[in-house]
């Protein structure tokens, strides 16, 4: 080396690379903070220079408060990594999700894509192949099919409310953040697998279903952040390790339940004629039109869960969260219900189009969702062309997202109060609910952008929600601690303790 370079020693090596690192860094952060595309939006100064602050915020999970405080801070254009874009602004909510839109899913969604399967909804980032799989399911998701389906979801909320009835009776409070998991995924259970998990019956969380997959969906919307992904953890490799140190994998084991339980409805087929999604899903079709393999309709079937379960529960305990806050509005629409109940000599179990006929009970529903969606995280797409928020271009191809949570709260949509439980302000003026309706994020945008499951939450939402209230009084143990909220991608919350009270009007013991 010394004949190649005759001035330079090992230890002016040593010296160099120190110093060259150095410099390469502070070239970096001084690039990012003046020169970048992006330098020109604010944010803090960590996020300005490293992923570092977006990535332990998400890990913290409290990001459905995070990003409300950001963007009152900051304003409606965030930024909250050095080439991400955080935003709420109702013209870039319309080109990013509203139906139409040619924007794509950044890389970050092929975290969700399981290894060793078909290609996913959720993760598909192709719109052709997004197209294709939204089309041949779309038939079991439709209202239409969740009304044939009401006397499934009836027969897990009765059991629900017996259980519920007891309880009161008893003078036990009850965890009304379990048993709304426990309903959801009971009920995803019965239309997707062909019989209930069991959790209802158990009062427990069968098989840790609810634990495990929240704590999948911690680690892979956060991994979907750094490099290489999920496949850290996926690779055979690494699976072979943990089942040398007999670490579970719970995936594994869920997968052959699954299979076992579309087993058991293929050898009933000819001998029971049972309408759900799982029928639907074992009769969709391949890309070359012949028949699904297994690994497709399994796919569909854990597609559900993630669509319709925990959407579902989040929905319900928001509502009642809202409800219980408020106890003037709980009064009115118990009443408002227990009107309808008596007006129409309803002698069975409200169904979901009666509900509709509940204005203030509806509104409600709207408002708890809006204020609360379920969504927590930024859903992320490549910015298109010719997008400007608070006068600000943001160039073509960078990633951006919105928070349902903080979109939701936008008082340039939503008005003064855009934060103030107000159920009054989806009533009356038609042209302004109308407005309103294509700037609410809840279910994540319009037309094909639209969570895939969201027939099935307002369908078990609102039965829940107005029997529960014809049949219960509740208010919370704690009203300065009503509940725990974990942001994990879905902002799910615990330990909602609540003090119900048995009105009358069930059957049974």
């Amino acid at each position: 080396m010394s004949s190649l370079f005759p001035n330079l020693t090992y230890n002016s090596i040593y010296l160099t690379l120190p110093a060259t690192l150095l410099i390469a860094t502070l070239g970096l952060i001084a690039y990012r903070l003046t020169l970048h595309p992006l330098a020109h939006f604010p944010g803090t100064f960590e996020a300005r220079l490293f992923d570092s602050w977006r990535n332990r915020r998400y890990r913290q999970g409290q990001w459905h408060e995070d990003v409300v405080q950001l963007h009152k801070k900051y304003g409606p254009a965030v930024r909250i990594a050095p080439n991400e874009l955080s935003l709420v602004d109702a013209d870039a909510l319309r080109l990013l999700y509203n139906h139409g839109t040619k924007t794509i899913k950044t890389e970050w969604y092929t975290v969700w894509q399981a290894p060793n399967a078909g290609p996913a909804l959720f993760s598909a980032r192709d719109k052709n192949i997004h197209a294709y799989l939204r089309k041949r399911v779309s038939s079991a998701y439709t209202m239409s099919s969740m009304l044939r389906y009401e006397e499934y979801i009836q027969e897990c909320l009765d059991v629900m409310l017996q259980k519920l009835k007891k309880h009161a009776q008893a003078g036990n409070d009850v965890d009304m953040a379990k048993w709304a998991g426990y309903l959801a995924f009971d009920i995803i259970g019965t239309l997707g697998y062909g019989a209930p998990l069991g959790m209802l019956e158990t009062e427990s969380d069968v098989m840790a279903l609810q634990e495990n997959i929240h704590q999948g969906f911690k680690l892979m919307s956060n991994m979907g952040h750094y490099w290489g992904q999920a496949r850290w953890l996926t690779n055979p490799t690494t699976q072979k390790v943990l089942e040398i140190l007999g670490v579970p994998n719970f995936f594994a084991m869920f997968d052959k339940w699954t299979a076992d339980r579309l087993e058991v409805r293929r050898k009933s087929e000819g001998k029971e004629e049972r309408e759900d999604m799982l029928s639907h899903f074992m009769k969709i079709k391949a890309p070359d039109g012949g028949p699904a393999d297994d690994k497709d309709v399994l796919m569909e079937a854990l597609n559900l869960i993630g669509a319709g379960a925990d959407t579902t529960s989040i929905a319900m305990r928001a509502c009642l969260y809202y409800l219980c806050k408020h106890p003037s509005a709980y009064r009115k629409v118990q009443q408002e219900i227990d009107e309808y109940y008596k007006s129409k000599n309803l002698q069975r179990p409200i169904t979901y189009q009666q509900t509709l006929e509940l204005p203030f009970f509806c509104a409600v529903v709207r408002e708890a969702t809006r204020l609360f969606p379920s969504i927590g995280f930024q859903l992320l797409r490549y910015a298109p062309e010719d997008i400007r928020v608070d006068g600000k271009t943001i160039p073509a191809g960078t990633a951006v997202g919105m928070s349902p949570m903080s979109a939701n709260r936008d008082p340039k949509v939503w008005g003064d109060d855009a934060e103030d439980f107000n159920p009054s302000r989806w009533l009356g003026d038609e042209d302004k609910v109308r407005y309103l309706n294509t700037h609410d994020l809840t279910f994540g945008g319009t037309g094909s952008r639209t969570c895939i499951g969201r027939n099935i939450a307002l369908v078990e939402l609102h039965k829940f929600l107005a029997q529960f209230l014809h049949h219960f009084d509740a208010e919370f143990v704690d009203p300065e601690k009503p509940w725990t909220v974990h942001c994990v991608f879905f902002s799910n919350q615990s330990d909602m303790h609540v003090r119900i009270k048995y009105r009358g009007g069930l059957g049974g013991n």
